[in-house]
């Protein structure tokens, strides 16, 4: 079987152009914003040891393109871009000592299944052996203000809380460890509530009487899940600055986790990001702790999301106690960016034009802050200028005896008839 060389597996694609030129800023946006919190910039490589994404436990699993190379190891494509950042991290030594380590990338993943794409780039900013969860979540609110900022009112950019220290709060309550908690949440995702051998609809400690009503109640997954489920129901349509008050007086065992989440969302409210709240258990995934957010477009699509990964990260035996982290598609940030469309100067050689003096005149335009494409030998040259896009920001000029004898050069808009630059090429 033969395929064209153009061709690609489905769900992948190359960017050349215009197209590519969004992603580059978009992933130039990203590593700007995450230097600026001081995020160490981290390139990662596209292949590692399969057992690396499959011992993660994370959505990759399953996904990777695995092989086997020349000594008979398996290998993978780089599925998963918080794995390959923890991976580098790690490899350079900068999680040795417990202590807190910051850093960012733009990492192309590569998965054997998806829904829209197969191939697509992942900007990602880590956080980890932070000891202050507030410090943590802060960064990555305020990261979230500046990215939401710099892509402009249009995005309609959000944030969608969800604390999922409530649900660790509630299951120790109820005597379950964190990991239970998250399989029955995950037993309910798949098939519904598990029934409980004698676990009717009442609360803790009702019954018909008897010795066993004084004595403590075992752990219940789903008393757990029914108090999750009053939470859920208690903060739908609450604005999100009474949510926290309403639901430490529902559950006082969630106090202290409200007055965290209470906080964030005070400053988020400074900062003028949009933020909401909601208790929506069902989506809870297995390895994330603590306060979570999704990242939306004004029109509901998902951006990127970030959180903690406590749970998780733990059993990678690399020295982490804690890890927060924040992810977004390079793609949707691409097609949301102003990309900023820099002047551009078509630049024609005629035949009496020095090759040197022409030279010099793309080497000025170029210190001018123009990007220049040279055209050295523009034959007919009237359909030459005709290819040149018809926007404000292309511009045209020519080269030959009379520039090189005044020092001087004519730029023409492309889209304008008439609007013209002059450009000295002597400078003083």
């Amino acid at each position: 079987m033969s395929y064209a060389f153009e061709a690609l597996p489905r769900g992948f694609s190359d960017l050349v152009g215009e197209e590519a030129a969004q992603g580059v800023w978009a992933e130039s946006m990203f590593r700007s914003v995450t230097r600026s919190f001081g995020f160490a910039p981290v390139t990662v490589a596209p292949i590692g040891y399969a057992e690396t994404f499959e011992q993660f436990g994370s959505a990759a699993t399953g996904r990777i393109f695995a092989f086997e190379d020349l000594s008979g190891r398996r290998l993978a494509l780089t599925a998963d871009s918080l794995v390959a950042v923890l991976r580098a991290l790690a490899g350079s030594g900068r999680l040795t000592g417990g202590g807190s380590a910051l850093g960012a990338a733009c990492v192309p993943i590569a998965r054997y299944r998806r829904k829209r794409h197969r191939g697509w780039s992942q900007a990602v900013a880590v956080i980890c052996n932070e000891t202050d969860e507030l410090a943590a979540d802060l960064t990555l609110l305020r990261l979230w203000a500046e990215l939401f900022e710099v892509l402009g009112p249009a995005a309609g950019g959000r944030l969608e809380y969800c604390d999922y220290g409530v649900l660790d709060a509630i299951a120790a309550d109820e005597g379950l460890s964190p990991a239970a908690a998250r399989t029955a949440l995950h037993h309910r995702r798949r098939r519904g509530p598990a029934p409980e051998p004698g676990d009717g609809d009442g609360e803790p400690g009702e019954g018909d009487g008897g010795p066993q009503d004084t004595e403590p109640a075992p752990p219940s997954p789903a008393r757990f899940l029914r108090r999750l489920d009053r939470l859920s129901a208690l903060c739908r349509g609450l604005p999100p600055r009474e949510a926290p008050d309403r639901v430490a007086a529902a559950e006082p065992v969630t106090g202290e986790r409200m007055a965290h989440l209470r906080t964030v969302l005070a400053i988020a409210h400074e900062l003028g990001v949009r933020v909401e709240f909601g208790l929506d258990w069902e989506h809870a995934p297995e390895y994330q702790a603590g306060l979570c957010f999704l990242a939306r477009t004004g029109d509901g699509r998902t951006l990127g999301d970030g959180g903690g990964y406590h749970h998780m990260v733990r059993t990678l035996d690399i020295g982490l106690s804690s890890c927060w982290s924040t992810s977004a598609s390079v793609n949707l940030l691409a097609e949301l960016g102003p990309v900023p469309e820099a002047e551009c100067v078509h630049l024609m050689r005629m035949p009496s034009a020095d090759l040197r003096t022409f030279m010099a005149v793309a080497r000025r335009l170029r210190g001018a802050g123009y990007d220049v494409l040279e055209h050295w030998q523009p034959r007919r040259l009237g359909r030459q200028l005709r290819r040149v896009p018809a926007r404000p920001s292309q511009w045209f000029a020519l080269v030959g005896e009379k520039e090189a004898s005044s020092g001087r050069l004519t730029l023409q808009n492309a889209a304008a008839t008439g609007v013209t630059r002059d450009l000295d090429l002597n400078p003083a």
